[in-house]
C-alpha cells in the first residue's frame, strides 16, 4: 500500500474535469493561510487528462462546440467572488485562446479542453512547496475504510482502490467530482441497433450506414452534436447562396435519414445572438431614452427573485417552491422582458417606462393585475411575455398530416431564429440573462442546504423551463438544423414522441429492409410509403423495427432499424456505470433520494457541506459530493467559486 511518509494529510479528488480542477485551485490558494508549510499530499484520480476530463478532452472532433460564449466562461475566481480564500484573476476562454471563434463567439469543446488543461497545469505548477501532487490516470473502483474509520460516519483514513493495478493509497478526505453519471443503456431487441443515451459518441455514429433510417429521441444539445457529426462530419456543406440570405445544405450522399422527436417536439431555441460588451450590438442595446421616459441599464442582480426574498418566503410554514418562490422568478422574468422591450422597441409600448416600472413593482404579487398592466402598456399580444407559449411552442396546434407538421414547425423554428438573432433580439437576451440570474439564486439556496428534498424536486421541475429557454445551441447550429430539415435530411416526428420496438417474424426475403412509413389515414406523404396504422408490409416475412409515433399525427408512424437516444440518461441507481458509485451504493454508503422524497436519483446529502448520508442516516464527514455545475461567468460573484472555496477550506480545516 502506498502509505505517504510522515504526518502529511492526504486529500483525494476523484474526477478532475472543470469542477475538480477548480477545487484543486481553491485548495492550493488556501493552503498558505490555513495549512502553512505543513506537508500535504494531493491525489488526483481520473482516467482522462486532469482539467479537461472526459467531456472536454482535446482529442474529440472540432465539430463539437460549446454552447456558452467563450468570453463568458472563466475558471479564475476574480475580485467579485465573495469568499474567504484569495482571488486568482485570469483570462476567460476567449481571452486565452485569442483565436477566431465559431459563430463569432463559441469555442470548440476540444479548445475549451486546452484552456482547462492549461488552467490545471498553471495552478498546480505554482503550488506551495509543501504540497506533493499525485496524478493517477486511472478509475477509482472502490473506497474502503481502514479500521480506525470503520465506525459509521467516523473519521479515519480510506483506501482508494484503482483499476490500474497500482497499490491502493490512503486518503484522509475524499471529494467526488465525477460529473454527470452514465447509466447502462437498455438493450436493443435482436436485429436492431440502439445508440445512447449519453453524449454524442463519434465512434458509434461512424458505424451508421449512409442512407440508413434513424429514429432520434431528443432534440437538445446531444441531438445538435449528432447532427454535426452525421452531416458536416460526412462531407456535407452548408452554403449561403446570397449574402444575408437563408442557409442551404448540400448533401454528400453519405448522410442517414433522421426522424427526430421529443416530448415537446420542438428543438431547443438557440442562444440569442451574442455581442461582446465592447461590440457594436452592445453599444446600441440600450438606446437613448425615448421621450416617454428613460430605461435603466440592464441589471447585474435580480430585482424580485433575490436570495433574501426567496429565503423570506421559504421561511413561511409549509412553504413550497412552486407556491412561494416560483412567482418571484416569474415576476423577475417579466420585468427583464419588459425592461428590454421598452429600451429597445419603445414604439411598441404606450406607457412611459418609469410609470410601468412603478406599477409593476406594486402589482407583481398579483398575476391577474400584472397581466392587465401588460395589456395596457403593450398593445400587441406577441410582444407580451407568455412563458407557456415559449415553453411549449406546439401546444394546442393541430396538423392535417406530416407535410403540414413539417411546414409549420420549420416556420416556427425560422421565427425563433429571427426573434433571437434579429434587431429585436435584446428581449430574448434579457429573458435568458434573467433566467441565469434567477437560476444562480436557486442554486445558492440549494447548495446552502435551504431547500428540502421536496422543494428541490419542485425547483428542478419548474426550472426545466429555464434549461429549455437558456441552454440552446449557438444560433448558427439552429440555422443549420433548419437547412437540414428543408433538405429532408431531418424529418420531425411531432410532440409527445413515443418509440416502441415492433417485433418481426423473420428476415425479409432477399435481405430487403422495410422502408420508412408515414401514414396520415388518407394517403402517402411525398417520399413515404403510406400504411394504415398497425398494418405490416404485405410481405411473407417482416423484420423487427423501431416505430415512432406522435399523438399530434394519429395514424402516422416512422420506422427504422436504428434508435439514437440523443439525450442524457436519467439517474438510475440500478444502471450506474461508475464502479465506485456502484460499490458504495451497494453497501449503503451512498443513498439516492426516493421518488416520494423528491429529487429522485440525486444522492442524499447532509446539507450545505455536501457530505453524503448513508442508509443508516449517518453523515460521512470525510467525504464530499461536488456535483456537476455550469461554467461560471466572470465578474458575477459566481456560486460555483464560492462553493468550491468553501469545500477547499473544509478539506484543509483541522478537526
Amino acid at each position: 500500500m502506498n502509505d505517504p511518509v510522515g504526518p502529511a494529510r492526504s486529500l483525494c479528488l476523484i474526477g478532475c474535469g472543470p469542477r475538480g480542477a477548480s477545487i484543486v485551485e481553491r485548495i492550493l490558494a488556501n493552503v498558505p493561510a490555513l495549512y502553512g508549510d505543513r506537508p500535504l499530499d494531493l491525489h488526483i484520480v481520473d482516467p482522462y487528462p486532469p482539467g479537461a476530463g472526459r467531456t472536454w478532452r482535446t482529442d474529440q472532433p472540432g465539430l463539437l462546440w460549446m454552447n456558452s460564449a467563450a468570453e463568458q466562461v472563466t475558471m479564475y475566481p476574480d475580485e467579485s467572488v465573495e469568499c474567504a480564500g484569495p482571488p486568482r484573476p485570469g483570462p476567460t476562454t476567449a481571452g486565452w485562446l485569442d483565436a477566431p471563434l465559431h459563430d463569432g463567439a463559441y469555442a470548440a469543446r476540444r479548445d475549451q479542453g486546452r484552456y482547462l488543461r492549461h488552467f490545471f497545469e498553471t495552478v498546480t505548477r505554482e503550488r506551495p512547496a509543501s504540497v506533493r501532487l499525485y496524478v493517477h490516470r486511472a478509475r477509482a473502483v472502490d473506497l474502503r475504510r481502514t479500521p480506525a474509520g470503520a465506525a459509521p460516519g467516523g473519521r479515519g483514513r480510506q483506501q482508494v482502490i484503482l483499476d490500474s493495478g497500482q497499490p491502493p493509497f490512503l486518503a484522509d478526505r475524499v471529494v467526488f467530482a465525477q460529473g454527470h453519471t452514465d447509466t447502462l443503456a437498455a438493450p436493443a431487441p435482436a436485429g436492431l441497433t440502439r445508440i445512447g443515451p449519453g453524449p454524442a459518441d463519434p465512434a458509434a455514429l461512424a458505424d451508421v450506414p449512409p442512407g440508413a433510417r434513424v429514429l432520434v429521441r431528443g432534440l437538445g444539445l446531444v441531438f445538435i452534436d449528432c447532427l454535426a457529426l452525421l452531416t458536416e462530419g460526412r462531407g456535407g456543406r452548408f452554403v449561403r447562396p446570397a449574402p444575408g440570405g437563408p442557409l442551404r445544405y448540400l448533401p454528400s450522399g453519405r448522410e442517414p435519414r433522421l426522424y427526430a422527436g421529443s416530448r415537446r417536439g420542438f428543438p431547443l431555441p438557440p442562444k440569442p445572438a451574442y455581442a461582446s460588451p465592447a461590440g457594436p450590438r452592445a453599444a446600441s442595446a440600450t438606446p437613448a431614452a425615448p421621450a416617454t421616459g428613460a430605461t435603466p441599464a440592464a441589471p447585474a442582480a435580480p430585482r424580485f427573485a433575490t436570495v433574501d426574498a426567496c429565503r423570506a418566503v421559504l421561511s413561511r410554514p409549509g412553504a413550497s417552491f412552486g407556491g412561494e418562490v416560483w412567482p418571484l422568478v416569474v415576476a423577475e422574468l417579466g420585468w427583464c422582458h419588459y425592461r428590454a422591450l421598452f429600451a429597445g422597441q419603445p414604439a411598441r409600448t404606450r406607457m412611459s417606462w418609469p410609470d410601468f416600472d412603478a406599477q409593476y413593482a406594486l402589482l407583481h404579487p398579483d398575476a391577474d393585475r400584472l397581466a392587465k398592466l401588460a395589456r395596457e402598456a403593450v398593445p400587441a399580444p406577441a410582444d407580451r411575455l407568455d412563458l407557456a407559449r415559449l415553453a411549449d411552442p406546439l401546444a394546442g396546434l393541430r396538423f392535417a398530416g406530416p407535410d403540414d407538421l413539417q411546414h409549420r414547425l420549420r416556420g416556427l423554428l425560422a421565427e425563433e431564429l429571427r426573434r433571437r438573432t434579429g434587431p429585436a433580439s435584446g428581449v430574448a437576451t434579457a429573458l435568458v440573462d434573467g433566467l441565469q440570474r434567477a437560476g444562480a439564486v436557486i442554486e445558492e439556496l440549494w447548495r446552502s442546504g435551504e431547500l428540502s428534498a421536496g422543494q428541490l424536486a419542485e425547483a428542478l421541475d419548474h426550472f426545466a423551463l429555464g434549461t429549455y429557454l437558456s441552454s440552446g445551441p449557438p444560433p448558427l447550429r439552429a440555422e443549420q438544423l433548419l437547412a437540414l430539415a428543408e433538405a429532408d435530411v431531418v424529418t420531425f416526428v411531432g410532440p409527445g414522441m413515443r418509440v416502441s420496438p415492433v417485433p418481426g417474424d423473420g428476415d425479409v426475403p432477399g435481405g430487403a429492409v422495410p422502408g420508412e412509413r408515414a401514414t396520415d389515414g388518407d394517403g402517402a406523404a411525398p417520399g413515404h410509403e403510406a400504411l394504415p396504422e398497425g398494418r405490416a408490409l404485405e410481405s411473407a416475412q417482416r423484420r423487427a423495427v423501431f416505430r415512432a409515433t406522435s399523438p399530434a399525427l394519429p395514424g402516422t408512424g416512422y420506422e427504422a432499424d436504428i434508435l439514437l437516444d440523443a439525450r442524457l440518461a436519467a439517474p438510475d441507481p440500478d444502471r450506474v456505470t461508475d464502479p465506485l458509485l456502484r460499490a458504495l451504493l451497494s453497501r449503503g454508503e451512498l443513498v439516492q433520494e426516493r421518488p416520494e422524497d423528491g429529487a429522485a436519483g440525486m444522492l442524499r446529502l447532509s446539507g450545505a457541506d455536501l457530505h453524503p448520508v448513508d442508509a443508516a442516516g449517518s453523515v460521512h464527514h470525510d467525504r464530499t459530493i461536488a456535483g456537476p455545475a455550469q461554467f461560471p461567468r466572470p465578474h458575477t460573484n459566481a456560486v460555483y467559486f464560492r462553493q468550491n472555496d468553501a469545500i477547499a477550506r473544509a478539506l484543509l480545516a483541522d478537526d
